[in-house]
């Protein structure tokens, strides 16, 4: 096909393919990359230097329902139980399901905080309520933060022991298997955003 713009007007490039890496999830925090097929006297010194990150979009993961939640109430343990909804890496809660469209959630739990290896029922050595899991998280200690039944501070961290009960053992596995599925995803594309217990 000819060029509307005549025979001199598009031209070859003269571009040449002196070098190539591919990048995968293991390139995430790295900076110097080795150049393959670099032709022998290439100016070129054989690697590559390049400042990469790697960020996980809103997860497809979601789940809402009723969970029943440990919290320290003037020292006293007591289950409430609140309206959850599973959306990106928060799980969200209200006390009704009609509060979630009309007022902001009473309170979040970020999923990139999560210290646990996996999301799994609670030991019931600690706690004997049935279908119980339990979400560790951990997240930079504020000046209002004191010691409670659910959270201990250490250093300058904050570590909060989230416990969570479903209605059924069902009910509770699938939750766990979505936060488990979320914290997948989490670790797999941005490692460093479940910190570390202290």
């Amino acid at each position: 096909m000819a060029s509307p713009g005549g025979p001199n007007a598009v031209r070859t490039s003269s571009f040449v393919l002196v070098g190539s890496h591919k990048l995968t999830l293991a390139s995430v925090g790295k900076n110097k990359y080795p150049l393959e097929k670099v032709p022998f006297l290439c100016p070129l010194e054989g690697h590559i230097y390049l400042k990469m990150q790697c960020q996980v979009g809103s997860s497809r993961v979601e789940e809402r329902g009723f969970l029943t939640m440990f919290e320290d109430v003037s020292g006293f343990g007591a289950w409430h139980r609140r309206w959850c909804v599973l959306s990106g890496y928060c799980i969200s809660y209200w006390t009704y399901p009609d509060d979630e469209k009309r007022k902001n959630p009473m309170g979040r739990i970020n999923l990139a905080n999560c210290t646990s290896r996996r999301v799994e029922p609670v030991n019931r050595e600690f706690c004997a309520r049935p279908n119980t899991l339990e979400l560790i998280t951990v997240r930079p200690q504020r000046d209002d933060d004191r010691e409670t039944l659910v959270s201990q501070c250490h250093n300058t961290m904050c570590v909060t022991k989230n416990w969570l009960s479903a209605d059924t053992k069902d009910e509770r596995n699938l939750w766990m298997q979505k936060l488990n599925q979320i914290l997948v995803d989490l670790r797999m594309w941005q490692p460093d955003s479940c910190l570390t217990p202290p």
